[in-house]
């Protein structure tokens, strides 16, 4: 079971994974921020993140295009436990499978944790919506979508195509 952010601001409880027995294994994290940006870098020492042109739209000259890096960034609380995250790249339109990646983690303390996911080489077949679709096992998280546009002339990809 998976709760709505509208139910965790009322004030309930998050969702708990249960074992066969029936008891709370971990908890179901929730997903605070999720975004797409060129880079991701983290701060020896600190680990602090810093997210490198953030952008939902991307325009090409033509298609397929090869995308030379993509990073996609998720902030998560109420992750205590063991976790095998999913990050999932589909076409929108029929969900066909781009790309999938995968993270363990095992969350200690205050539960929260951030992913920091950079992909190099994505190829993107067609013009159209793409969806990032984050799952905790096989629990479906969080999405955050990408416009990707035919555009005149210029360099072969760009983020953030002229209106």
């Amino acid at each position: 079971m998976v709760r709505c952010a509208s139910q965790l601001s009322r004030g309930v409880p998050p969702a708990v994974r249960l074992d066969k027995s029936g008891m709370a294994e971990t908890q179901v994290p929730s997903v605070v921020a999720m975004l797409v940006c060129d880079q991701i870098i983290a701060e020896q020492g600190t680990n602090k993140k810093s997210l490198i042109g953030i952008f939902e739209h991307l325009g090409s000259t033509s298609f397929p295009v090869q995308v030379g890096r993509i990073s996609v960034y998720a902030k998560l609380v109420d992750a205590l436990g063991k976790h095998h995250f999913r990050l999932r790249l589909v076409t929108l339109k029929d969900e066909k499978l781009i790309m999938e990646i995968g993270i363990d983690a095992d969350v200690k303390e205050g539960g929260g944790v951030e992913l920091a996911l950079n992909m190099g080489n994505l190829t993107l077949p067609e013009p159209g919506k793409y969806e990032f679709q984050l799952y905790a096992e096989d629990i479906y998280l969080h999405r955050v979508t990408m416009d990707a546009a035919l555009v005149q002339g210029g360099q072969g990809w760009l983020q953030q195509p002229p209106r």
